[in-house]
């Protein structure tokens, strides 16, 4: 019984040796790099959150950088802008600059300690809405929607992205502070066309297909007049309010397209362990993040 046991107890060390290894990390894979995050469009100014990424080791939370030089250089390396610290990693452009449509930016990003990065993009041309419908209907709860129709010309002879979405907008009285306050939020609608990406969907109201944006490619439909119909499913909540209310058409580049749907992806497997990683798409070069833009059209209406 006592060699059984010392021949077991040797057993049990050489299996615990060879299970053992060594992992050798390369500096350059776990130093921090600059995260960039602009997504632009043209009616609102130049803005983008710049952070750092967290090493293996890093057991930090507070990634903002906050001294960082951010510059916006056109498609002929001339500065359109440089942006200023807000606070909390978050630079806008001082003079009120926005992004034109047609047009190629670059953005560069230089901080103490981390190297230097950059990103280009293009921003499409705009593609107008030039009808729209409404009528107001009744899903099978018996509960009032507003059925919408809009109607585009997708560009002939290119690959084109697109992002539709609904605001409300209104100003909400805050008795307490005796103010008013402005709002603009998302709305969810529902839609069922053929051509859109289905991976930001989710369950509302009995609505599978629900997004808080549409997103499509004309790969079905190029050249075309395109129509797109989709319900604004809390619509009887909206209807007696006297709120307005705005229809967003947004031609966006394909770099923004693939990280739309690249982070949505992500949202949907992050917290799955048997799923599939999703690496969301960046294009920031030496870094990670985004910088793409798009081109707005709108439309308002009335609920």
């Amino acid at each position: 019984m006592k060699n059984l046991f010392l021949y077991t107890s040797f057993l049990t060390l050489l299996l615990a040796s060879s299970c053992t290894k060594e992992i050798e990390f390369d500096s350059q894979d776990i130093a921090p790099r600059i995260v960039v995050n602009s997504l632009f469009t043209n009616d609102s100014i130049w803005s983008a959150h710049i952070s750092r990424s967290r090493g293996i080791l890093d057991t930090t939370t507070y990634t903002s950088i906050d001294n960082a030089t951010v510059n916006i250089f056109n498609g002929t390396s001339n500065l359109v802008t440089q942006l200023i610290h807000q606070g909390n990693g978050l630079y806008t452009s001082p003079d009120g600059t926005m992004p034109q449509p047609n047009q190629s930016y670059t953005i560069e990003v230089v901080a103490n300690g981390y190297t230097t990065v950059n990103a280009t993009n293009s921003i499409p041309t705009g593609v107008p809405i030039y009808e729209i419908d409404t009528v107001s209907s009744t899903n099978s709860d018996g509960q009032t929607i507003l059925e919408t129709t809009i109607n585009f010309q997708d560009p002939p002879g290119a690959s084109n992205y697109y992002m539709v979405e609904v605001m409300v907008k209104g100003t909400w009285v805050d008795e307490w502070e005796n103010d008013t306050i402005d709002f603009r939020e998302p709305l969810p609608i529902s839609c069922e066309d053929i051509n859109i990406e289905t991976v930001n969907s989710f369950n509302v109201g009995g609505f599978e297909n629900t997004y808080e944006y549409i997103m499509l490619k004309d790969e079905n439909f190029d050249g075309q007049n395109y129509s797109l119909t989709f319900s604004v499913i809390n619509y009887a909540e909206l209807k007696d309010l006297d709120l307005f209310g705005e229809i967003r058409l947004v031609n966006t580049s394909e770099a923004y397209f693939n990280y739309l749907k690249s982070f949505n992806m992500y949202q949907r497997t992050i917290n799955n362990p048997f799923a599939t990683p999703v690496q969301v798409y960046s294009n920031v070069n030496d870094g990670m993040g985004i910088f793409a833009g798009g081109t707005l059209t709108s439309w308002d209406i009335q609920f």
